[in-house]
């Protein structure tokens, strides 16, 4: 026959055990965690760890990959204006050369070319946020000046994704635009000049150098398109990567609510009833002693 005592020790056994269990349970619900340290599930825990380590690299891919996306649009919107000036001294430089215009004309045009040929240089000065981007390394002082000549340097810089893709930000504004000698400002510059002083013929020969100016700035503003593209995949591709690895780090380590809720109920039923029997045999077991 079971002594009082031993069915004592084994309710208090028992209920210590419940109770334990209803307490890891309850602190599950509370955190919404199964594992939280690696006690609680070794492998587990070290599995989610390596997830949440590349879900930290995608994440700030994410992160930096919509900065850059600022960036560059603010300079492909530069390169479009660029490009829309130096079409526009194409058209002021055909009328120029066309023989049909008077000395009257020849000075409206000279003016249409000077404000042209600021279009052009607020392009090359072009800011994101209060930096210039076709300074080269030289990005607090505008990198031209209102004449066109370029104080920047040859320097660029750029940034490397957790994948090791990198992505220029910045550019050498003398070799895209040129400088009140050269490149698209250069012929802009000789454009006016030319106009100013009525010369047919020098008006003519800045169309050449138009032309090979617009190729240059185009084929550096496909060069930022491509990069663009780039970035807009890494960004995609890391916030893809991010759901994708926090579901499966969350079905590691993430608690069960409805089921830990069920067993809450069934630990906290076991507890009441352990409790009264506990307290039945403490009843019985006074009752011997004062017979």
């Amino acid at each position: 026959m079971i002594s009082d005592l031993s069915q004592s020790n084994f309710l208090a056994n028992a209920l210590n055990l419940v109770t334990s269990n209803l307490q890891q349970i309850q602190e599950q619900l509370a955190t919404g965690k199964r594992v939280s340290v690696p006690s609680d599930d070794p492998v587990a825990y070290a599995e989610a760890s390596a997830l949440n380590a590349e879900q930290s690299a995608a994440s700030n891919d994410s992160t930096l990959g919509s900065q850059i996306q600022g960036r560059l649009n603010t300079m492909d919107g530069a390169f479009t204006s660029a490009v829309n000036a130096i079409n526009s001294a194409i058209q002021t430089a055909t009328q120029g050369a066309s023989g049909t215009v008077n000395a009257s004309q020849m000075a409206t045009l000279a003016t249409q070319a000077q404000g042209t040929l600021q279009e052009l240089i607020a392009a090359g000065n072009q800011q994101y946020l209060n930096a210039y981007v076709f300074g080269g390394n030289q990005s607090l002082n505008a990198p031209f000046s209102g004449a066109g000549a370029y104080s920047g340097d040859t320097g660029s810089n750029s940034v490397t994704f957790s994948n090791g893709t990198a992505v220029q930000l910045s550019s050498d504004g003398q070799a895209i635009f040129g400088d009140n000698t050269s490149g698209a400002i250069g012929a802009i510059v000789n454009l006016v000049s030319a106009l100013q002083s009525g010369n047919e013929a020098a008006v003519s020969a800045t169309l050449p150098q138009l032309q090979t100016a617009l190729q240059q700035v185009a084929t550096a503003q496909a060069a930022l398109g491509n990069g663009l593209a780039m970035v807009n995949n890494i960004v995609n591709n890391a916030n893809s990567e991010v759901t994708s690895l926090t579901t499966a780090s969350g079905n590691l380590v993430d608690a069960d609510v409805a089921s830990l809720a069920a067993q809450e109920s069934e630990m906290q039923l076991q507890q009441q009833a352990l409790v009264s029997v506990e307290s039945d045999l403490a009843k019985e077991s006074l009752v011997d002693v004062l017979a």
